[in-house]
């Protein structure tokens, strides 16, 4: 029997796993279709020239984007944990990309997400990490942490890497892949869009309160190695 949802829909495969590199027991899922995307905006043309565009544009409908799957990697250090999982959903804004928060003091984020294209692309993905071997990119932030949710001071910081170009403050309390609960709050560096984003780029870590999640533009080496003396 026709399904009006379903024509409007396409499958990825979905899972979780907290410890473990793999998904074995994924199972599929509908996802919404792209939407079609407005035409973007363009320079005014002469008039004959406009006439000649408009009448072309008309016979062309403008396409949606392809449907994707994502396979999301992550590894958190908190404190003396390291942390792991993965996860399969539905592709996102997230796709193809390194996400990452660094500071000197026992807190770190990597998460790595790549997307393929098309119905259940994400069922065999050959999953490359994006995080690995990363460079630092010559500039620094604040840096500490503490569990609690009472902010923490920086007594030093932090060389940012690749493309960390904000410094994050954050207080809060979180809900770990392993299953715990912790007030956390930390000072360091953050990818560019990471504060948007926010907890919603950790496949297996939950956000449960948040008391501060501010972001500022990091700052070269020189400029605080100035600020020091």
């Amino acid at each position: 029997m026709f399904s009006p949802f379903s024509a409007q829909c396409f499958t990825c495969y979905e899972c979780l796993v907290v410890g473990g590199t793999d998904c074995f027991d994924a199972k599929k899922v509908e996802c919404p279709q792209p939407q079609i995307l407005p035409k973007p905006q363009e320079p005014q043309k002469s008039d004959e020239s406009q006439k000649s565009h408009e009448s072309h544009e008309s016979q062309e409908s403008h396409k949606p984007p392809k449907p994707q799957c994502m396979t999301m990697s992550e590894y958190c250090v908190v404190g003396n944990k390291q942390l792991r999982s993965i996860k399969k959903t539905c592709g996102n804004e997230l796709c193809n990309l390194c996400i990452t928060l660094t500071t000197n003091h026992g807190f770190k984020v990597r998460v790595s997400t790549q997307c393929g294209k098309g119905d259940g692309s994400n069922a065999n993905l050959n999953f490359t990490e994006r995080c690995n071997s990363l460079k630092t990119n010559g500039l620094k932030c604040p840096s500490c942490y503490e569990k609690t949710t009472d902010g923490c001071e920086a007594d030093g910081t932090v060389d940012c890497v690749q493309g960390e170009t904000q410094c994050v403050d954050y207080a809060g309390v979180v809900h770990y892949s392993d299953g715990s609960v912790s007030p956390l709050s930390f000072k360091g560096c953050i990818v560019t869009g990471g504060c948007k984003v926010g907890f919603a780029a950790l496949p297996g870590s939950e956000e449960m309160s948040r008391k501060k999640f501010d972001c500022t533009d990091a700052v070269k080496k020189r400029a605080v190695l100035l600020n020091l003396y």
